[in-house]
């Protein structure tokens, strides 16, 4: 289920004082399958661009194609739209409201008119992928750690059964435990289901341990759409947005600048650790 962005623009306040252009002219095409992280500075569109992706925004220039439609036409079934992209925002447990779990879980598809028999057929196939046990659909979502409610809130988009999930930082304000929960389920999702899972986040090293591709965004334009490794091999550009490449990159860096070069591309720990062993075979000193 491809999204294709065709030069797309988009103004907030437009003919008002307070006109502010978020996007300028913007193409890409995210395929079937993918799993990409839209990383870019505070303001530098990214909000604006997911909300286009399920037609909560529409561009006032170019066109957003979601599966073979053209989310900019007239009549244009936008619940059809919704239900196939599904986003997750940010603290999206404060959206909980339900007495409990599976409640909450259920709230969704049973608006979408599925049957009880469905809608916990569909639970039960859910609620492994973001790696909860039966035994919390009965608690309240309000006595579950912050990890497990984030799981409950992104289960809920699942049980619409969406084919493109985007996620607006997920791990934001989690702990480490937390964190490594949601992105462990984010991926097991991607891995099992094939899923297109679009990732927003500020965490570099999020990025670079879970995703396949970059979209780099910065003030309203795509700087950038690439590999892990090719967006993060240029770290000066990347700073000059705002921007960081992971620590271990880095460290890489740091290191090559000395005169021990591991290799280009290296943006996870064990991708070091693989160049370190091989450079230390190859008779190379550290």
């Amino acid at each position: 289920m491809p999204i294709i962005v065709q030069n797309v623009s988009y103004t907030y306040g437009k003919g008002s004082p307070f006109e502010k252009k978020a996007l300028e002219n913007i193409s890409f095409t995210i395929d079937d399958g993918d799993f990409v992280a839209l990383i870019g500075h505070t303001g530098s569109g990214k909000s604006t661009l997911i909300q286009l992706f399920n037609g909560l925004l529409k561009p006032d220039s170019g066109r957003v194609i979601v599966d073979g439609v053209d989310l900019c036409a007239d009549k244009t079934d936008m619940q059809k739209v919704r239900s196939c992209v599904g986003i997750v925002f940010q603290y999206p447990e404060y959206q909980l409201f339900e007495e409990t779990v599976y409640k909450d879980i259920a709230y969704g598809p049973a608006n979408l008119g599925k049957t009880s028999e469905e809608i916990a057929l569909i639970i039960d196939e859910v609620l492994p992928l973001v790696g909860l046990d039966a035994d919390v659909l009965q608690k309240s979502p309000f006595e579950l750690s912050g990890g497990q409610k984030r799981r409950v809130a992104i289960a809920g988009v699942l049980a619409m059964q969406p084919k493109v999930l985007v996620l607006d930082e997920p791990t934001a304000g989690l702990d480490p435990a937390g964190r490594n929960e949601i992105l462990s389920c984010i991926k097991n999702l991607h891995d099992k289901k094939g899923t297109t899972v679009i990732l927003v986040s500020h965490s570099m090293e999020d990025v670079a341990n879970t995703v396949d591709k970059i979209l780099v965004v910065s003030d309203g334009e795509l700087l950038a759409y690439d590999t892990v490794a090719n967006v993060f091999k240029d770290s000066t550009a990347l700073k000059n947005i705002g921007l960081n490449v992971p620590q271990v990159t880095r460290v890489v860096n740091h290191l090559k600048a000395k005169g021990i070069d591991l290799g280009d591309g290296i943006c996870t720990v064990d991708a070091a650790v693989d160049a370190i062993v091989r450079y230390m075979k190859e008779g190379g000193k550290c």
